[in-house]
């Protein structure tokens, strides 16, 4: 169905609908399993809504409101539990069948993800259909691929784009400004005078005059002519 069809104006587009019972507030196995899954999901990048987690303020009201309207909007649902209690659940078949009668492809759209469902039957709303289970050591890769053959994984590059200095991003295509090569120096070139750089010249020093050893050469050239005209 056209996605513009199902969602109304004000309403956010919602990628996976997880439809699970009504969770205690208690950590359980249960509870465990299905948050792990909303987390691993909404991880690929899609817009998960998760009814346990909505606001506990919220009004039985605003609670039912926010549920249709994912509902409406949403482009796959994925019906997940432990145990038979999920399975019997009215509210959440009530869902299902409301998601399985909004459009001709919402069959190929509907994910069932159980786990410890017992050896009785599926309700005949789920007959048939295929069973992802969670027990299974490769559930969640299985799952996200099947997922992504319906429902490609959000857009997350565009995402990480919003996050990004736009001073320095490059525009694709674009290539990357190269950094600034330090000046070539010229071989033999002089260096730029003192005063130029606006510094005074260094004062010259000059070498002092070697009295020692003048003093040292006229005593010996004494010493040799006295022993000459002795």
């Amino acid at each position: 169905m056209d996605e513009k069809a199902r969602t109304l104006p004000g309403e956010e587009q919602t990628d996976i609908f997880l439809c699970t019972r009504e969770l205690p507030d208690k950590l359980t196995a249960e509870t465990a399993a299905l948050r792990q899954l909303c987390a691993a999901l909404a991880g690929e990048g899609y817009r998960v809504f998760f009814p346990p987690a909505l606001p506990k303020e919220l009004t039985d009201e605003e609670r039912a409101q926010r549920i249709v309207a994912s509902l409406r909007s949403a482009r796959v649902m994925v019906a997940a539990g432990v145990g038979r209690e999920g399975l019997t659940d009215v509210l959440s078949q009530g869902l299902w069948g409301a998601f399985l009668k909004s459009g001709e492809d919402a069959a190929d759209r509907f994910f069932l993800c159980w786990r410890d469902q017992g050896e009785e039957p599926l309700p005949a709303l789920l007959e048939g259909r295929p069973l992802f289970d969670m027990g299974d050591l490769q559930f969640l890769a299985k799952l996200k691929t099947a997922l992504a053959a319906v429902l490609p994984p959000a857009e997350r590059a565009a995402a990480e784009k919003e996050g990004e200095d736009p001073e320095t991003e490059t525009m694709p295509g674009e290539p990357a400004e190269p950094e600034e090569a330090p000046a070539e120096e010229i071989p033999g070139e002089p260096d730029a005078p003192a005063e130029e750089a606006g510094e005074a010249p260094p004062a010259e020093t000059k070498k002092p005059f070697p009295w020692k050893w003048v003093l040292l050469a006229a005593a010996a050239l004494g010493l040799i002519l006295w022993l000459i005209f002795k």
